[in-house]
């Protein structure tokens, strides 16, 4: 039984990547969309999905096999709550398609662990992480990956809105918030609070447009910048980085705390949000998925809460604490003050 399992085990990690190119396939044909709210058989799929049924049939069986459909009745298909899962969260298939270009980045797995890969195509995608100068980024450059981040941050969002209370606060400032996927949920929580966003102004263009389609523009401040150097609002009583630091090295995390630090008003809470390395399950998997992407990348690591900490305590924040959310995998929570 245990040489059994151990076996299972060793073949899984053989044949992950054959699961998520199954997986890539499911989403970039369209199959969530199509058993959405229904049951189909196997040549309406394939209609559905321009295929032929034989074909159709072959990725229904393996997509059954890793419980994303479900069989309603002789040839006939439904989507099991994994499936449902992918068919209602947008952004979630948006992250699966970009995938695509971390699989190009690693198809020589040796020279990329190496660190020969220096023009990858994730490095080349996140703008940001590669000129001195961010701000100068345009529209162009960050259109792509603020939609991408907006359109992926819902499941974020409530997992973060479900762990910490944000109503005990007058006003809050995101920083880094992006086209304010993340703000947009927290005004719609909470209707009381007062919003504020900080990013580059390419980014802030996109967000004017993103708040103002959510309807709660006039409750938003949009302050265009440089987080590492350029001065914050300061008079906001909590501020917000949601998948920030683990974006950039840490030197740049010194220098993002750092310049908060300076701007921000004494006894302002900050709220770091993202997905942390640690012991549960959930946790690892973040650690071993971020670890390798921001690799590709070439900037970032996933941090533990307690590597969090001791970055925030040496750019001045005091009393920080984690806070686990019910989705570890997601994120994790430390709150510090000014």
């Amino acid at each position: 039984m245990v040489a059994n399992a151990k076996a299972n085990q060793l073949f899984r990690l053989t044949s992950g990547f054959v699961h998520t190119q199954i997986l890539s396939a499911c989403v970039q044909l369209g199959l969530f969309e199509a058993l959405d709210g229904k049951a189909l058989t196997t040549v309406q799929m394939a209609t559905r999905c321009n295929m032929a049924p034989d074909a159709m049939r072959r990725l229904l069986d393996q997509a059954k096999r890793l419980d994303l459909v479900i069989s309603a009745g002789p040839d006939l298909w439904m989507l099991s709550d994994a499936g449902t899962v992918l068919a209602t969260d947008r952004g979630l298939r948006e992250m699966i398609k970009h995938h695509n270009m971390l699989y190009r980045d690693l198809t020589d797995a040796a020279a990329f662990w190496r660190g020969d890969l220096r023009d990858t195509e994730l490095r080349r995608y996140w703008a940001y992480v590669r000129g001195s100068n961010p701000a100068e980024i345009d529209n162009e450059l960050v259109a792509p990956y603020s939609a991408l981040m907006r359109e992926s941050q819902a499941m974020l969002a409530d997992c973060i809105l479900a762990a910490h209370d944000f109503g005990q606060y007058r006003s809050v400032l995101d920083v880094g918030g992006g086209e304010g996927a993340f703000l947009g949920a927290l005004g719609e929580r909470h209707p009381q609070l007062r919003l504020a966003l900080f990013d580059l102004p390419a980014v802030t263009d996109l967000a004017l447009r993103h708040l103002r389609e959510r309807g709660i523009l006039e409750r938003c401040t949009l302050s265009p910048g440089d987080f590492t150097s350029d001065p914050l609002p300061g008079d906001h009583d909590c501020v917000t980085l949601v998948r920030i630091l683990c974006d950039h090295d840490d030197d740049r995390v010194i220098k993002i705390l750092t310049n908060l630090h300076r701007h921000l008003s004494p006894g302002t809470r900050l709220v770091v949000a993202e997905a942390m390395a640690g012991d549960s399950e959930g946790a690892n998997l973040a650690a071993i998925y971020f670890g390798t992407y921001f690799a590709a990348m070439g900037s970032g690591r996933c941090r533990s809460s307690v590597e969090i900490s001791a970055l925030l305590a040496r750019c001045g924040f005091r009393n920080a604490k984690a806070v686990t959310t019910g989705n570890p995998l997601l994120a994790t929570i430390v709150i510090a003050q000014r």
